[in-house]
């Protein structure tokens, strides 16, 4: 018998790495939802809960929005808006509950997304006033402040705006640092303290290599790759991420947890165990209720800082839509003067800008059946400095915490411009 007809008639194993990768994943989600709670009380509070986290199974796609014009080239993996956690979330509730999808849909509020660790810890955008410098032993992270004009410099910033400057004369070159930071670091860096970039690595994440796939339209007829079909999808791997070469996988086990990260969002309803499409692909993610002590929780003494102090800074932790672009609408006129649409018995003076690079946005308008415009978004981390003008309450300053304040309602309730406050003393309060 030839050599030819020996490998025809071969009987060739089924690949089942795919599958078996995908029934590992399963029995991890089945045996963490029915692990015990501590308490009856906790079980009941885990059952469905409006505080949510979303494991995805595989890489999260998802596209900017441009026409790929049959262009072959993948978007490169992007982490996902909030707007795509608000479609997820607010399927997920329709579908539990037998409601219909209709416009009454938008109106569920979402908060949103964070990361989640596997030991409970949250991880946030790196502020824009954060900068590295520096490589190796050497490496640091710099603060940079709204400072005052020197002597014979001018600038062509809107009136009033003062500029944003290193706290320090830096020589090395920019450096690398996480994307993502541990949530008490940022809180640190907001009290003005100190934080170490050995500590921010240790503590933080960024993104690995994406996950990229090649997709090919077989035409029914001829049984081959359509002419111009083909092409790649990029998706974001939240288990992955760049690992040091200094670091083992103990290591990075202790520093990210077992398992990797979670999406970590709030919703305006209960939501309780199950699956759902998250991205582009129908890529299936584990919806799990979380308890309510997992969301974020302001600090001791925060808000009195920030009456004191009598300014604020506002971080954005997910990415803003405003009506004059990097600069949310509210504040207007030559003074650029005015109040939160949260927190309407506020008046604050927008006194400097820290921005990160704009992103464009786009998605699909299932009312309208047709595409949304694309807008620009004000990057995660943007950071705004505002004076108060007027006396500041404690309880209108609660108003703030962890809230939208996007100029347009509907852009809130998608879970844009989620902004955290924090002290900050104007250096001219009489100004």
């Amino acid at each position: 018998m030839s050599r030819q007809k020996k490998r025809r008639g071969r009987v060739r194993p089924p690949i089942r790495r795919k599958q078996q990768s995908k029934q590992v994943r399963r029995d991890s989600i089945a045996s963490r939802n029915a692990a015990p709670a501590p308490s009856q009380g906790a079980a009941e509070q885990r059952l469905h809960g409006r505080v949510v986290s979303l494991d995805p199974l595989l890489p999260i796609i998802v596209r900017s929005g441009r026409p790929m014009e049959g262009k072959s080239d993948a978007d490169p993996a992007r982490f996902p808006p909030p707007s795509t956690i608000a479609g997820c979330l607010r399927t997920a509730w329709a579908r539990a509950e037998d409601r219909p999808f209709g416009l009454e849909l938008a109106e569920k509020a979402v908060a949103g997304p964070l990361l989640l660790a596997r030991d409970n810890r949250i991880l946030v955008p790196r502020p824009a006033d954060a900068l590295y410098f520096g490589s190796g032993d050497g490496a640091r992270c710099i603060r940079a402040t709204p400072c005052q004009f020197t002597d014979g410099i001018g600038t062509d910033l809107p009136n009033g705006l003062l500029p944003v400057r290193l706290t320090e004369h830096m020589r090395e070159k920019p450096g690398k640092g996480p994307n993502w930071w541990d949530w008490e670091d940022l809180l640190s860096f907001r009290r003005g303290q100190t934080v170490a970039h050995a500590q921010l690595c240790a503590n933080g994440w960024s993104p690995g290599s994406g996950d990229r796939r090649t997709h090919v339209t077989i035409d029914p007829d001829t049984y081959a790759a359509r002419d111009g079909q083909l092409f790649q999808t990029e998706g974001l791997d939240l288990d992955a991420g760049p690992v040091r070469h200094d670091e083992c996988p103990e290591e990075r086990k202790r520093r990210l947890g077992p398992g990797g990260l979670r999406l970590l969002a709030r919703f305006a309803e209960p939501l309780g165990n199950t699956l759902v499409h998250l991205g582009g692909k129908r890529r299936l993610a584990a919806l799990e209720p979380e308890a309510e002590s997992i969301w974020p929780k302001p600090p001791e003494d925060w808000f009195e800082r920030i009456q004191a102090a009598g300014g604020l800074s506002l971080t954005l932790l997910t990415p803003g839509i405003f009506s004059a672009g990097y600069r949310p609408g509210w504040l207007s006129g030559p003074e650029q003067i005015g109040s939160p649409p949260v927190a309407p018995p506020l008046k604050l003076r927008l006194r400097a800008v820290a921005v990160e690079r704009w992103q464009p946005h786009s998605g699909w308008d299932i009312a309208n059946r047709r595409p949304r415009p694309t807008r620009k978004l004000a990057g995660a981390g943007t950071t705004y400095w505002l004076q108060a003008l007027d006396d500041l309450n404690v309880e209108t300053l609660e108003a703030l915490w962890l809230t939208g304040i996007c100029d347009d309602e509907q852009d809130r309730r998608d879970g844009f411009g989620l902004a955290l406050p924090a002290p900050w003393t104007p250096l001219d309060r009489g100004a």
